[in-house]
């Protein structure tokens, strides 16, 4: 999407009083969208079109947000993921982020902080779809395990891993900072942008995910520091 595209937008909402709501607020706003009313029916048409941004609900019949959301993810490694959710339903948070979702809005939620999320992740996608465009290939090596981060694959012993966004950036940062200490506050805010209960419950998520993925090259652990953060080192030896 170049500066001057309009961004397309999915929007997948089964209450059609909001999803009539959100679809006149996105036309306002610039957007062009295309609503689908289930996850099932989103699915075939994210297959045929081409989306800037994904508006999914998580709670909808025939196929849910959350697996919806892996799907999307799947396909596309890029693409923005905001769910909407409603406010009690912790579980849909951290499941969302798990399967790949850049943020989430809880249900009712201002229009006007919602059309300034999207155009946040908007941009920041573009951001980082210019740079892989243009920039050589970022490679990381951490023992025997090496780590193509452009294209979000980890390699050992002659197999291959894609990864996600989210790990794949978490992979860098500590690689970066090896045998530094690292606060939450400084992972969150770099990966997530913000420090609160949801993501700091996502990261908890996302750091055992990466300690299953290096512990194949067994030469390096990530470390719990009490009450602070975490490191990369090296194992002991002997």
């Amino acid at each position: 999407m170049s500066k001057d595209t309009v961004a397309h937008i999915l929007l997948v909402e089964d209450e059609k009083t909001l999803a009539s709501l959100l679809k006149e607020s996105l036309k306002i706003e610039g957007f062009t969208s295309k609503y689908c009313k289930d996850g099932e029916e989103a699915w075939e048409v994210f297959k045929t079109e081409k989306f800037d941004l994904c508006l999914l609900d998580v709670n909808m019949p025939k196929m849910n947000g959350i697996e919806l959301g892996k799907r999307i993810r799947e396909k596309d490694a890029f693409v923005p993921i905001l769910f909407l959710t409603a406010n009690s339903q912790e579980d849909d948070i951290l499941n969302g982020f798990e399967v790949g979702a850049d943020d989430y809005m809880t249900k009712p939620f201002s229009l006007k902080e919602l059309n300034m999320r999207i155009r946040v992740l908007l941009k920041r996608s573009q951001t980082q779809r210019n740079f892989i465009a243009t920039a050589a290939p970022e490679l990381f090596e951490l023992g025997s395990l090496q780590f193509d981060l452009s294209n979000q694959i980890v390699k050992h012993g002659g197999e291959e891993k894609k990864i996600s966004k989210t790990e794949a950036e978490l992979l860098k940062l500590f690689i970066q900072h090896k045998n530094q200490v690292l606060t939450r506050n400084t992972i969150l805010l770099h990966i997530w942008g913000r420090d609160d209960f949801y993501t700091a419950r996502n990261l908890d998520v996302y750091i055992n995910k990466l300690r299953k993925l290096i512990k194949t090259a067994d030469q390096s652990e990530i470390i719990n520091i009490h009450g602070t953060g975490f490191k990369l080192a090296d194992k002991p030896t002997g």
